[in-house]
């Protein structure tokens, strides 16, 4: 490991520096190489004398060109310099979905993405933040207190980053509107009633909050998705109007009040192209009409958020819509953990590629990457890992990384390659390709989930393969399971897959049992099978359990317990009524008797997974460096 004295670095980078601690790939001390420090026009490393001068374009770009130094300093070129050429690389993290960062792990994430190279973290917050005066926000929900933000916001700043909060003032705020405390304010369902003065009373005091606690003057206010607008308590008590008129009214109010504290406000667009194209959002042909374009205050900067989309010309011709309107435009992609317990990084970055060759040719200069947790956050809030540094050297790179440059990026920023990242998605990878008739499937879930006599799921898997890959797997995960940084996660996902040898085939078994009256395999299964997968569902709850409490509040694990729970006690109902059966207690049991159905029409005709999950994994290293 080389040892470094650094000189010329502000109080900020001195603190960084420190927090970063075994983080970075080597020591500081008064006897090593001499690094002058500046901050200049571009990144930039020159070998000078016995010493290097080190320039950077941004007090954020600092740590990223500090995971280089090691290897420009043990390398033969004499200059390194990269233009930093974009306005805004972000990082969005879903803190709405049961998980809400700890402040130790909102640490943690400031100092990954600082040495990634990004300069904002954007916090989404329905209703998980602290407003005083409305003590049912975000009650019971693992809510950010004020001083909790202002710690993260003032730590961010250190590393030259801000934090952009990530609010919600129209829709997706059901955590909020289930409390008969805000009925005033409710249209319907996660709809806030939209012309209520206590309504903008209600978004004022969350723009105060944020003005309070972040030190950005930008700020997301959400108003996506908002299909039932003016369908419930509106439709009552105005009569019916049309949505683009109650939206374009409703936003025309919450700017006003983003002027008021300050801030420059963005919202995903999708409610603009609904209106164009009759409730559709992705579109591979027609224009936004010049009625429409105008409508949108200038002030407000349109998100398209895009976390699927591997077709060019929709891509192309979504991108193209948008930089029609006379606003700033800034694109979203997304890293898959919203589909269960793994992630999904290979598939993230093979959509990526499409996407970020459009933005770079089209000039997009504000990249958002964004990690959802719908279903209740079952994923790590880290296990996005690679994905985040694929955008990055994009961004960085203005092209895509060639896959030796990723691996060799991923080594220097996380001490594991880019293979060893990927291993995270193994719980999902039963060969094939990713999509089947347009539709993605993350079988570790439904595998965990099928019930052991309906067995819905059971017609979409191949009993003579599927334990053999959750073995592959688990054997996979467990190898990296006791790494220093990392190994928690690997840990998890290797109990999910070892749970999943057992599991995964158990409901075809019983009804292959039942059916061909192999009593004998049935008490087997009840006696001695559900055991042992009672036994390997506590200890993957265990290590679901410590990774949640090392990167989040408490709040929202007990959605994973009674999910968990639950499942175990229908476990022992069903090995008691195979007993039973077999003791001649029940003369039948009712759901094996019934014939099964696919879960979808067609889902199993080509491949019982659906060929699911290998393209990227396959890719060659001379094709990764191509758009």
């Amino acid at each position: 490991m080389h040892t470094f004295h650094f000189l010329g670095l502000t109080d900020d980078q001195i603190f960084a520096m420190s927090e970063l601690g075994n983080e970075l790939p080597f020591a500081i001390g008064n006897g090593g190489i001499k690094i002058t420090v500046c901050e200049g026009e571009a990144n930039a490393l020159e070998k000078n004398g016995d010493g290097v001068s080190f320039t950077y374009a941004a007090p954020h770009a600092f740590f990223r060109v500090l995971t280089m130094l090691p290897r420009f300093v043990a390398g033969k070129d004499r200059v390194w310099k990269e233009v930093v050429d974009f306005d805004l690389l972000c990082y969005m993290a879903d803190m709405s979905r049961n998980g809400v960062y700890n402040v130790s792990s909102a640490k943690k994430m400031i100092r990954i993405l600082a040495l990634c190279g990004y300069d904002s973290l954007m916090l989404y917050t329905e209703d998980t933040y602290e407003i005083p005066e409305y003590p049912y926000f975000g009650y019971m929900r693992g809510r950010f207190t004020k001083n909790e933000l202002k710690e993260i916001d003032a730590y961010a700043a250190r590393f030259g980053m801000e934090v952009i909060p990530c609010i919600q003032t129209l829709a997706h705020l059901y955590g909020m509107l289930q409390w008969p405390a805000f009925r005033d304010v409710l249209d319907n369902g996660d709809i806030m009633l939209a012309g209520e003065e206590k309504t903008y009373a209600l978004i004022e005091a969350m723009l105060k909050t944020c003005r309070e606690c972040f030190r950005s003057d930008q700020i997301n206010i959400g108003m996506d998705e908002a299909h039932m607008l003016g369908l419930g308590r509106y439709l009552n008590k105005n009569g019916y109007h049309p949505k683009p008129e109650i939206m374009l009214a409703h936003l025309s109010r919450v700017v006003e009040l983003c002027k008021k504290y300050g801030y420059r406000p963005m919202i995903w667009s999708d409610m603009f192209f609904r209106m164009q194209f009759k409730g559709v959002y992705y579109v591979r042909e027609g224009e936004i009409g010049e009625e429409v374009r105008k409508l949108v205050p200038p002030e407000v900067a349109l998100v398209y958020w895009d976390y699927y989309s591997r077709d060019f010309q929709i891509f192309e011709h979504m991108v193209k819509c948008h930089q029609q309107f006379d606003n700033p435009v800034y694109f979203a992609g997304g890293i898959s953990r919203w589909y269960g317990f793994a992630p999904f990084n290979a598939l993230s970055m093979d959509s990526a590629r499409i996407q970020m060759s459009v933005c770079t040719e089209k000039n997009i200069r504000n990249v958002i990457v964004t990690a959802w947790g719908d279903n209740g956050s079952e994923s790590s809030q880290f296990c996005v890992l690679p994905t985040l540094l694929y955008y990055s050297e994009w961004m960085y790179g203005k092209c895509e990384p060639a896959r030796e440059v990723l691996d060799l990026r991923c080594k220097e920023t996380f001490d594991l390659g880019l293979d060893d990242l990927l291993v995270l998605d193994a719980p999902n990878d039963m060969g094939g390709d990713y999509f089947g008739k347009g539709t993605l499937v993350m079988p570790s879930k439904y595998l965990l989930y099928n019930d052991l006599l309906m067995g819905l799921m059971d017609l979409n898997l191949d009993p003579d393969t599927v334990a053999d890959a959750c073995r592959r797997n688990a054997e996979r995960l467990k190898a990296y399971a006791g790494h220093k940084r990392w190994g928690y996660l690997y840990e998890t996902l290797y109990r999910l897959c070892d749970l999943l040898t057992e599991k995964s085939d158990c409901s075809v078994r019983i009804r292959r049992a039942y059916r061909e009256d192999d009593r004998k395999a049935l008490r087997a299964i009840a006696e001695r099978e559900i055991p042992l997968m009672d036994k390997k569902l506590s200890t993957f709850e265990e290590a679901l359990r410590r990774q949640w409490y090392l990167e989040n509040k408490t709040f929202g694990f007990e959605v994973q317990e009674m999910r968990l729970g639950g499942m175990r006690e229908r476990w022992v109902s069903v090995a008691e009524r195979l007993l039973g059966y077999l003791d001649g207690k029940y003369d039948r049991i009712e759901e094996l008797e019934q014939e099964q159905l696919p879960f979808q029409k067609g889902f199993s005709e080509t491949n019982p997974y659906i060929k699911h999950g290998a393209a990227f994994f396959q890719t060659t290293p001379a094709k990764m460096g191509q758009s």
